[in-house]
């Protein structure tokens, strides 16, 4: 098995590091704090929460559930994913939960199919209407308070952001009052949108302020992510010169995507003899695996802002982005132009902010307009 994984979570021993932040989660879950974790994406943030949730189910005395709800539009679209996950829970209940839990189904009347290959449910809600919906997620919080009489459970929604683009009800305040009535159950919501994230907990005229602890994700460090990977290679029988483990951390700026993406093909290359240049020769490959997708990128760009986004990644990010020197060195037009491509750029999520510096936020990407 390749063991730089790069999809989904398989197990601690494939997991590198992230010792302090599993520490912290667990102990807000042990003593009863909700959990709100941010980070920008590709970070490894649902892989630390599947690593928690691991060892938090390992104990035999916690339930766990993930619900990622990036793809939800409605509070129907999150009551069908909540509502399926719920009945997923595979440990085995007393006699009257059983009972139950069979009265919760009967009385809510969910449409459920099952998946051709794997077996699995689904449930469909018929919602009609706000009070409807409102309803019916009362219900089902109902459920989980009832499921969690006999085992704590604890609930990791992923891009819990989402719920500010439901329409109608005021979600956030629904599922707050829901939240609160719960005993036995505690949350940790993460999401990619640390601004959104941050006003949903932050700002004293929502809901849920002040309702979690805040924690934010920051890349692995450089001693921690050599030693896995030395490590992981020397399994796999790999001899690395000494300067190759710092560039592969250093081309991929250590977020951990780009880190375990590279190290899975270098794995996959079946070359045993890694030096700088064939380091160099598969990070070519990557980025000529990808041009079709990066020149997509462009279609969907103005001249401007394709100039500007190319403009930050040749400076590996750029803080005073309507400094004359910046703008002159890049050929840009004027301060205001691009103080507007800097606003289309965010949106469209192909560039980020960390402090007062801007970034391109596919590190791949990034280095591929390098070379334009």
């Amino acid at each position: 098995m390749n063991p730089f994984i790069i999809k989904n979570y398989v197990s601690p021993e494939f997991f590198c590091d992230r010792e302090k932040e599993t520490k912290r989660i667990i102990s807000a879950i042990n003593n009863q704090r909700n959990l709100t974790l941010s980070s920008i994406r590709k970070m490894g943030k649902t892989g630390l929460i599947h690593h928690v949730l691991n060892q938090l189910h390992k104990t035999n005395e916690i339930d766990t559930i993930y619900l990622d709800i990036y793809d939800t539009t409605s509070l129907s679209d999150f009551i069908n994913k909540f509502g399926t996950v719920l009945l997923q829970i595979k440990e085995t209940f007393s006699e009257k939960l059983k009972r139950k839990t069979s009265e919760f189904i009967q009385s809510i009347r969910p449409t459920i199919t099952y998946d051709n290959l794997t077996g699995t449910p689904s449930l469909s809600f018929y919602v009609d209407n706000e009070q409807m919906g409102k309803n019916t997620l009362d219900d089902l919080f109902r459920f989980l308070q009832n499921r969690s009489s006999e085992k704590k459970i604890v609930i990791a929604i992923d891009e819990f952001q989402q719920i500010t683009n439901y329409a109608g009800l005021n979600v956030e305040a629904l599922m707050r009052n829901n939240i609160q009535s719960l005993q036995n159950v505690n949350f940790i919501f993460s999401g990619s949108d640390k601004h959104l994230l941050a006003n949903i907990f932050t700002n004293a005229k929502r809901p849920f302020y002040q309702s979690t602890e805040l924690m934010h994700l920051e890349e692995i460090s450089t001693e921690s992510y050599q030693n896995f990977i030395d490590s992981k290679f020397e399994e796999q029988k790999i001899i690395c010169k000494n300067d190759v483990i710092p560039l592969i951390l250093e081309w991929t700026k250590r977020h951990t995507f780009y880190v375990q993406y590279l190290c899975n093909k270098i794995v996959s290359s079946e070359r045993k003899q890694i030096d700088k240049e064939v380091l160099k020769q598969i990070f070519h490959e990557i980025l000529q695996e990808n041009e079709a997708y990066y020149f997509e990128y462009r279609n969907l760009l103005t001249s401007q802002q394709w100039k500007l986004i190319t403009a930050i990644a040749k400076e590996s990010g750029v803080n005073k982005i309507s400094g004359s020197s910046f703008i002159r060195k890049h050929n840009l037009s004027n301060p205001s132009t691009v103080r507007r491509g800097i606003n289309a750029l965010l949106e469209k999520e192909l560039i980020y902010k960390k402090g007062e510096i801007f970034y391109v936020y596919d590190v791949f990407f990034s280095r591929w307009l390098e070379r334009r």
